[in-house]
């Protein structure tokens, strides 16, 4: 008997990369999805998270991937930092950009924020936070790099250093990194955090 092959999911032919309408959304569901296997990406796709994170998928395979989201009405964004086979430089950026047409890039790297906001994506910039002295770095790069959106992590650190951000820039704030328990999610947002990202499907609503 022949079966008939589902096709690809399309393109999106018009990319929303408006940070207003990503936290408007993130207003009714403060949760981003992070994928770090692909077989995870049907239950954030029936979920109601408006973004997806995609972090450690091989480059070949982001397309179909990215696309599937954006067929869900969700935003797609790609942590160049992680993916295998893509440069981690302009090019890069240029690639996932103009040929995949993510919604946004996350990186830690301040020329790639850079990169970003010329190719008029969403700019996310990760923060890795372990002492005093790596907070007033990590803000320094944020003041240099302007990002549309800081990503702090580990998140269960942020809300002792929220203050502490928000008087060197008022950067719109979302946390990840040991996300697995809803009272973690809600210290964060109680603290000013405007979403969290989690692999935790228990907190995908």
């Amino acid at each position: 008997m022949a079966t008939r092959a589902t096709p690809p999911p399309a393109r999106a032919q018009a990319v929303d990369r408006s940070v207003t309408r990503l936290f408007e959304a993130f207003d009714r569901v403060p949760v981003a999805a992070v994928i770090r296997h692909a077989e995870d990406l049907p239950r954030a796709l029936a979920s109601q998270v408006p973004a997806v994170f995609f972090v450690r998928a091989p480059a070949f395979h982001l397309g179909p991937l990215v696309w599937a989201v954006q067929a869900r009405g969700k935003m797609a964004f790609v942590h160049i930092d992680l993916i295998a086979g893509l440069g981690k430089d302009r090019a890069g950026v240029a690639f996932l950009a103009r040929e995949i047409g993510v919604n946004g890039i996350i990186t830690s790297h301040s020329g790639l924020v850079a990169a970003a906001r010329a190719e008029r994506v969403i700019a996310v910039q990760r923060l890795l936070l372990y002492d005093d002295h790596g907070l007033h770095s990590a803000m320094t790069a944020v003041e240099h790099a302007r990002p549309d959106i800081v990503e702090v992590q580990p998140a269960v650190i942020f809300p002792l250093v929220a203050d502490q951000i928000r008087a060197r820039h008022p950067v719109p704030i979302i946390v990840g990194g040991f996300v697995t328990e809803p009272h973690q999610r809600e210290a964060a947002l109680k603290r000013g955090a405007r979403a969290v990202s989690t692999s935790t499907m228990s907190l995908w609503p």
